[in-house]
């Protein structure tokens, strides 16, 4: 079995009307809007989202008022919320974080995720200076992920020198790619290239595009120019051979453990989702070897298990949720040109946008969040209208 049945249900199979989408997305924006707290400048914090019973709003890139700003941004094509009101999102975040806790030092979850938000809006040398600070500081802290590690800030660095030119970006990319060449270990047993990332206190060899491998991978490769073509084929060729070792294979469907060397079962289930399983792989490497047919031939056998478990029951967003399953799709379109997976990226963000209907109709209120809430599926709704197979923040931030 390569799935959890339970966590998934039978996609509607609605069609796909651009006028429609908009509307969609046209709906969820205007509940953010009207569901900010104008008084505290962030949105609710929903208690899918909490870790603490009496935690308050988040002002983080991940589930918080930076992310949502950011989204919204994107959406209209210009800033929604004035230079003062996203300014003043990176001191409410020092506030909340735990300065104890490198987790919280990453961009997708503490200041510096603020601080790139209004960057994206409104550059400015000194706003660069202070994300220089804090990319410096992270070199060293164990957590070797996008969401809370050094790889994320790879990820700005490259960004940012790819539109500044701006030196101190490609000598803190190389910094931390370096880092991550000497850490990424050959496993023989396994006949895979891992790293070990410290996360919440404990070591573990993640593989999912949130908080492992494919994560750091994908910041490797996004690297642009600053990636030399031999590194770049080394670390290619690299991903094709881990990723074909630790597939998990069913009669042409294919899935991955959270962790490298782990059941395909953790707490009880199996995911199929962009943050663990086949649905991060496929949207994240599907541009990896584009003439490897063996490889090809993974990838759609992941697409595949994606689409015939169906959209993840109660769950619309991106992290873990339907919108983010749709990314795979899209994925698979651009590598092999079928309208097929087109349609299924269709069918996918349709049904994410009546999970959001329903919720609300249930609920009366929106859920909040770029990457577990609703603003995630108006973005994944504009990448189909689009036709855009890009994951907000993983492929682009600034």
């Amino acid at each position: 079995m390569l799935f959890t049945p339970e966590r998934h249900e039978p996609v509607t199979g609605s069609p796909f009307v651009e006028s429609g989408a908009r509307a969609a997305i046209d709906r969820i924006v205007a509940r953010t809007e009207a569901e900010l707290d104008r008084a505290d400048g962030r949105w609710p914090l929903d208690g899918a989202d909490r870790e603490r019973e009496d935690e308050g709003p988040s002002s983080a890139l991940y589930h918080g008022a930076s992310g949502i700003v950011w989204a919204l941004g994107e959406l209209a094509g210009e800033p929604v919320f004035d230079r003062q009101f996203v300014e003043s999102l990176e001191p409410k975040l020092a506030a909340e974080v735990d300065p104890t806790n490198y987790a919280e030092h990453g961009v997708w979850f503490g200041p510096a995720g603020a601080v790139a938000v209004a960057e994206h809006f409104w550059p400015d040398g000194s706003r660069r200076d202070r994300l220089e600070e804090l990319a410096r500081a992270s070199l060293a802290d164990p957590e070797l992920e996008i969401m809370f590690g050094h790889p994320g800030y790879m990820a700005l660095a490259a960004e940012l020198y790819a539109r500044t030119g701006e030196q101190r970006w490609a000598e803190l990319w190389h910094a931390g790619a370096d880092r991550l060449f000497e850490e990424w270990r050959y496993d023989e047993a396994l006949r895979a290239w891992c790293w070990t990332q410290s996360f919440r206190g404990r070591d573990a060899r993640y593989v999912g595009a949130a908080h492992g491998l494919i994560g750091n991978i994908n910041v490797l490769l996004r690297g642009g120019d600053l990636l030399d073509a031999e590194r770049r084929r080394e670390v290619e060729a690299r991903t094709v051979e881990t990723l074909t070792s630790l597939a998990v294979v069913e009669d042409g469907r294919a899935n991955w453990p959270p962790g490298a060397g782990d059941s395909l079962v953790a707490n009880d289930r199996i995911r199929v989702q962009w943050c663990h399983g086949a649905a991060g792989v496929v949207s994240t490497l599907w541009s990896v070897a584009p003439e490897d047919g063996t490889w090809s031939e993974l990838l759609l056998a992941g697409g595949r298990l994606v689409w015939e478990t169906g959209p993840i029951r109660d769950a619309p967003g991106l992290c873990h949720g339907t919108a983010g399953n749709a990314y795979a799709f899209l994925g698979l379109w651009k590598r092999t040109g079928d309208e097929e997976w087109l349609e299924r990226a269709h069918a996918f963000v349709v049904h994410a946008a009546e999970q959001v209907e329903e919720r609300y109709a249930r609920v009366g209120h929106a859920h909040h969040s770029l990457f577990s809430g609703d603003e995630g599926v108006a973005m994944c709704l504009a990448s189909c209208i689009a036709g855009d197979a890009a994951m907000p923040i993983a492929d682009g931030l600034i």
